[in-house]
């Protein structure tokens, strides 16, 4: 009996743990698993991807003394006409080096289809949200609520549909979110499903993060709105005329600032 006690008892701990450790929520075991990697899209990117795209949007990048404050850590200045085509490797290839000491992505691959959407994978560094969210505007009560659910430096995959027309959002069509192995139910983010999202399987699980989440409101009017309030009025640089993934590669037609600095 005591045997069979013992059998169930590492049975009811390991089969979660195992569980959650494919999804990307216990260290350690999540590494073993190969949950800790990012899906992989295909991409790859060599140094002369990088010199290519750098070629083609001439933004010229300086470094900066250290600040005590998050949004003086990169400053975007001048500006010049840009129109061009960037394949998924030269897009991966910059993802990639951004040398700014808060920026919050690693081992990240970018993808655009013929169909016109795009993917992305990748790692974010939990550790470094709260400063690139200060610098791009996010209120800290998004940011605390952020932290509190994200794990440890969480991989993710996003794949979606998105366009811009003189610099305003025109195409938003998110079609999968992951963060972790966990596939996450877009009417939660974007209020597609209303509150039988509550009762989904991963209710359970993320019950806290869904409840609070499920009392937002019109949340892809919300993000739509965000991003064309800061495409107007924090990227003076930055002008979309049109932008858009399609046929492998992202066009784009419209302004790009000559000098990016930073503090690595």
């Amino acid at each position: 009996m005591g045997k069979i006690f013992i059998f169930l008892l590492i049975v009811v701990i390991a089969i979660p743990l195992f569980i959650f450790g494919f999804l990307g929520f216990v260290p350690g075991l999540s590494s073993i698993l190969g949950a800790s990697r990012p899906r992989d899209l295909g991409i790859k990117y060599t140094q002369a991807d990088l010199s290519s795209i750098r070629a083609k949007s001439q933004v010229r990048y300086e470094t900066m003394p250290e600040t005590s404050s998050p949004n003086q850590t990169r400053k975007f200045s001048g500006q010049r006409a840009g129109t061009g085509e960037f394949t998924s490797a030269e897009i991966t290839a910059t993802m990639n080096n951004q040398p700014w000491k808060y920026w919050p992505y690693k081992n990240v691959q970018v993808k655009f289809n013929t169909d016109g959407s795009g993917e992305i994978s990748g790692v974010l560094i939990k550790n470094k949200v709260p400063g690139y969210a200060a610098t791009i505007g996010i209120p800290v009560e998004a940011v605390t609520f952020a932290m509190r659910y994200l794990p440890a430096d969480p991989v993710f995959y996003v794949k979606m549909r998105a366009s811009l027309e003189n610099n305003e959002v025109v195409i938003f069509e998110p079609q999968a979110l992951q963060i972790g192995r966990m596939p996450m139910p877009l009417g939660m983010f974007l209020s597609l499903g209303g509150d039988q999202l509550v009762k989904q399987a991963f209710a359970q699980d993320f019950g806290g993060m869904t409840n609070e989440l499920s009392k937002v409101q019109n949340k892809k009017a919300l993000i739509i709105n965000y991003i064309n309030g800061r495409l107007s009025s924090a990227f003076g640089s930055f002008y979309a005329k049109k932008a858009y993934g399609d046929e492998e590669k992202l066009y784009f037609e419209g302004t790009l600032p000559e000098k990016i600095s930073y503090t690595p």
